[in-house]
């Protein structure tokens, strides 16, 4: 699981400036296309830069107030505020349940049936492991956010099922105490799906949002209809290794070249996997395509704990596309991968464990 919310691929986009308005006189169809030009604007928010290119009838307005939907939503699923929503469910639900607004609850029971779909491979009770761990440091804390209590003796309260929640009430119980929840691996993509929701909403008609790297996509793209996405080397984000259109939907990456906390023994991994208690040992970067935002994220944190065996088969029952890359010792570029995505970077594969013929064979 991410301790927060994640730097991933890197879009090959090109910052589009709107036309100025057409003088008297102009052509009508010129003044028509001038107000549907596509307009592109960014802003930083739950501690990473969403940019939104948006086409169609107010574009502009249409942003600014997908933007007020994501800030809006920060408040409710940020860890990093102490008076968020979350936070303020984190400190009380071990007592007794908790009576959730819809965004908070909507994000609790979407988190545990992924828990639920991926056996928990996605986890979103990672959040005593985070504060023990030291994850979530003073850099990039938000103003109000108090600083990480210290980890009593024992293990840590993780694991999904201990979390109850009754959707006619819209609460929320911790069965245990010490239970927390985070939403650092899902909680962009549900920020994202609520964007996207606002501009189709205004008559938007086509539209490329990319947060922090995770982009989702509706429309028309203008790359022979889709989005040229560039697929970042798995130990440097900036360096691109390949590329994938993406018509529709949205795609995510896990990667250990995102941040990492610093600790004793070196920089500690903000990729968590729940059973060891510890960073997940993969060490590249995993890829996957998704109808939804909220989905690809998710995803690609779980895909990312799995691993490459566990990831390609499971992959390969849900006929997702994914694509897992790595650096051998020499520093050469393997990859491993099932469907559109797996001939999108260049390099050697991954040994399989499957035999050849069988469904679901990762591509090469």
């Amino acid at each position: 699981m991410r301790t927060r919310w994640r730097w991933t691929a890197v879009v090959a986009a090109c910052l589009v400036v709107p036309a100025a308005g057409p003088g008297p006189g102009a052509d009508p169809a010129a003044a028509s296309a001038a107000a549907t030009a596509p307009v592109e604007r960014a802003r930083f928010l739950m501690g990473t830069r969403l940019v939104i290119e948006a086409s169609g009838p107010r574009a502009e307005e249409s942003i600014d107030r997908a933007f007020g939907e994501v800030e809006r939503l920060d408040q409710v699923l940020s860890n990093w505020r102490d008076d968020s929503e979350i936070a303020l469910l984190n400190r009380a639900a071990a007592e007794g349940a908790v009576t959730c607004s819809a965004d908070l609850f909507g994000a609790v029971a979407g988190s545990l049936t992924w828990a639920e779909k991926t056996d928990g491979a996605f986890d979103p009770t990672v959040e005593p492991l985070v504060r023990r761990l030291g994850l979530r440091g003073d850099e990039g804390r938000l103003r109000g956010a108090a600083p990480e209590a210290p980890q009593g003796p024992g293990p840590d309260p993780i694991g999904w099922r201990l979390v109850e929640i009754r959707p006619d009430a819209k609460s929320v119980r911790f069965l245990a105490p010490g239970v927390g929840i985070d939403f650092g691996g899902i909680g962009k993509g549900i920020a994202l799906d609520a964007a996207a929701g606002i501009l189709k909403g205004a008559g938007v008609s086509a539209a490329r949002l990319d947060f922090g790297g995770q982009v989702l996509v509706f429309g028309r793209g203008p790359d022979d209809g889709g989005w040229i996405i560039g697929l970042s080397d798995p130990r440097d984000r900036d360096h691109l290794v390949g590329t994938f259109v993406l018509r529709a939907g949205s795609i995510a990456t896990s990667g250990n070249s995102e941040r990492a906390a610093g600790g004793p023994d070196g920089p500690r991994s903000h990729l968590l996997d729940p059973r060891l208690g510890a960073a997940a040992r993969f060490d590249g970067s995993l890829t996957v395509v998704a109808p939804d935002a909220t989905s690809a994220d998710a995803l690609s944190t779980a895909l990312f704990v799995m691993g490459p065996d566990r990831g390609l088969a499971y992959a390969a029952d849900h006929r997702l596309d994914v694509l897992y890359l790595r650096r051998d010792r020499d520093g050469a570029l393997v990859r491993r991968g099932r469907g559109a995505l797996a001939g999108s970077a260049p390099g050697d594969s991954f040994p399989t464990t499957q035999s050849p013929g069988q469904p679901g064979e990762p591509h090469s």
